[in-house]
């Protein structure tokens, strides 16, 4: 597995760790709470104007009359510009108040965003970019938002870690996009689990096999490795994480909730690359499955494949001693038998309410520790995978393991993008 480029972040680390002091802070991190009434209308600003992006912009604005969008940023000033045009075209285009000069173009274009006069920065953009960004919002002292996973390396995870740590202290809502636990019968199932609906649990079973997403475009004149890269994020393991992290994460989230979010052990897995072979496919893999140990026994196998033309299949299954459980269909089996009705409220809509609820309340919400320790599940898993090699909780959290660029401009060189090869590649 690629290991370049390992100081730029540490370094960048040992700098904002000193920044970070209580007296360091700026006025606006003692400021963000007041937001009481109902009436105060809130400034949002959205950093990554892809597709999810706007989707939670939208989602935003479902969740609160008294929001307003009135800043974009991306790298990419066509994706901002597209990202307007599309929120504009919606039922709340009167809340959607950009003018030309809160579009923010360029690698800086988050920091831009944030030292505006925004209350909430809702963070989307690949996941590599995620702990800068939720950082620098944090010590700003604004409420944000932000997608999973957090992170796609152990040095970032431990980056989020902290700056969490630093919204508890001052009173900062963070709100994950692992958006199943704000999902009303997903509640209320896991609910009767916990309440012993199965019994104890013993095993647990989750797959996510389908065709995978098509986030492909093609590369111009002129275009620079770097910027090709994250045009097509979704296949550099230092951008997405790799899909196991990326997306499977939803599913590792919803284990880690099920168990109480008591984390595991260790984990073995396997992957590789069997259809997505080909260079405009990066060094993702195509398929992983991991089996991670918990400290009460329980075993909980996890396989996600994304490969066309195979047969499809999403589902969480739990055994207990006294029954199961389908997760995915609000099901359970046993003496408890029970069954949900289909559910028509929509979890990304609950994730923003719940967020605007917390800071008009001044009830900080903070989703640090299941968003970071569900990210570095998926995270450890790609490390089994890609070495071949077992890795204990231990020493993902303790990992040196930093996959982020040497330089954030166009000009920059991106980190190695080799396959990695179980048995050969290094475990970090």
């Amino acid at each position: 597995m690629p290991q370049d480029s390992q100081s730029s972040r540490r370094s960048f680390l040992k700098t904002s760790a000193a920044g970070a002091a209580a007296g360091m802070l700026t006025q606006q991190l003692f400021q963000a709470n007041v937001h009481a009434a109902e009436e105060t209308v809130l400034k949002v600003g959205l950093v990554g104007c892809g597709g999810r992006g706007t989707g939670a912009a939208r989602d935003t604005l479902s969740a609160d009359p008294n929001c307003k969008i009135v800043a974009l940023a991306d790298i990419f000033k066509d994706q901002a510009e597209a990202a307007q045009r599309q929120l504009k075209a919606t039922e709340y285009t009167d809340r959607v108040d950009v003018s030309p000069d809160r579009i923010y173009e360029g690698f800086d274009a988050y920091q831009q965003l944030i030292d505006s006069d925004v209350d909430i920065v809702l963070l989307a953009t690949p996941p590599g970019f995620r702990p800068i960004q939720v950082e620098a919002a944090i010590k700003a002292g604004k409420h944000v938002f932000c997608e999973k996973p957090v992170a796609v390396d152990p040095v970032g995870c431990r980056r989020v870690y902290e700056a969490g740590n630093m919204a508890k202290e001052n009173g900062l809502t963070l709100v994950s996009g692992l958006c199943w636990r704000y999902e009303d019968g997903m509640k209320e199932t896991i609910g009767r689990i916990h309440d012993g609906a199965i019994g104890d649990i013993q095993a647990i079973y989750s797959t996510r096999f389908n065709a995978g997403v098509d986030k492909r475009q093609p590369r111009t004149a002129g275009m620079s490795d770097i910027e090709y890269q994250i045009r097509n994020w979704y296949y550099y393991t230092w951008l997405s994480a790799d899909f196991f992290a990326e997306q499977f994460v939803h599913e590792l989230d919803k284990i880690s909730w099920l168990m109480q979010d008591v984390y595991p052990e260790k984990v073995l897995a396997t992957g590789g690359r069997e259809t997505r072979t080909g260079e405009e496919n990066g060094n993702v893999f195509d398929h992983i499955a991991a089996c991670f140990y918990y400290p009460s026994g329980v075993r909980y196998q996890a396989a996600s494949r994304q490969q066309i033309g195979c047969t499809n299949e999403f589902q969480d299954f739990v055994v207990g001693t006294n029954g199961t459980a389908d997760l995915m269909a609000y099901k359970i089996n046993g003496p408890n038998e029970w069954k949900k009705r289909k559910n028509v409220n929509q979890m990304y809509h609950n994730e923003h309410v719940a967020m605007y609820d917390s800071i008009r309340n001044q009830k900080a919400l903070n989703n640090t520790e299941y968003m970071v320790k569900s990210s570095l599940m998926g995270i450890m898993a790609r490390m089994s995978a890609y070495t071949g090699k077992e890795v204990t909780w231990e020493q993902a959290w303790n990992s040196n393991l930093d996959l982020s660029p040497s330089g954030y401009t166009f000009e920059s060189k991106p980190p190695e993008t080799q396959v990695s090869v179980p048995g050969v590649s290094p475990l970090v």
